[in-house]
């Protein structure tokens, strides 16, 4: 079995020199999460914001489509249109509810999620991690609870979650892209 060094490997050596790239990133992802923890309503309404404009021009998108010649549906096409922009303009003009009622969705999916790993945990009674299955589910159907109960509280805190992720991951990448710079060097 051969090895090599990591200081002659030319395939990481090419890579090392790209170290003001990942320099680069890991400093943006370190701002990003900074912005996030201090900002995290504001950041949330953001990304709202760019759902909503997303939607808006997908809309649009689909009643273009709808009108061209090679259209197999253009009835179903521009209703699916209709319905993007409608839902694009309500975003818009309510994001920060948008955010807490996609948190409510996804809240009401981790019930539903815990209560069928629950049942399914009590009713197979040969599996052999059905202790872990249903513990599982009751974490699932605690945090849908949660998330449904307090559903801008639950998101602003997984806003900072993803935040403080940000950061380690930022530092992370500064942290390699250092230690590939003394590989080039060296």
């Amino acid at each position: 079995m051969s090895t090599q060094s990591f200081d002659t490997d030319p395939n990481v050596l090419a890579l090392a020199r790209e170290w003001p790239a990942l320099l680069f990133m890991g400093v943006i992802t370190l701002v990003l999460g900074v912005v996030v923890i201090v900002w995290p309503s504001q950041t949330l309404t953001v990304l709202s914001i760019l759902l909503g404009l997303q939607l808006l021009l997908l809309g649009i998108f689909r009643l273009i489509v709808a009108f061209s010649d090679e259209t197999i549906s253009p009835g179903l096409t521009g209703f699916v249109g209709v319905l993007l922009i409608i839902g694009g303009v309500v975003v818009l003009r309510n994001p920060f509810e948008t955010v807490a009622v996609l948190a409510t969705i996804l809240g009401a999916a981790w019930i539903v999620i815990g209560v069928v790993e629950m049942i399914e945990a009590i009713a197979n009674s040969r599996a052999e991690s059905r202790g872990m299955l249903f513990l599982g589910g009751m974490l699932s159907l605690g945090a849908g609870i949660v998330v449904v109960v307090w559903p801008a509280p639950t998101v602003t805190v997984i806003a900072w979650i993803a935040g403080f992720y940000l950061i380690v991951f930022g530092l992370f990448l500064a942290a390699s892209a250092f230690s590939l710079r003394s590989a080039v060097t060296s």
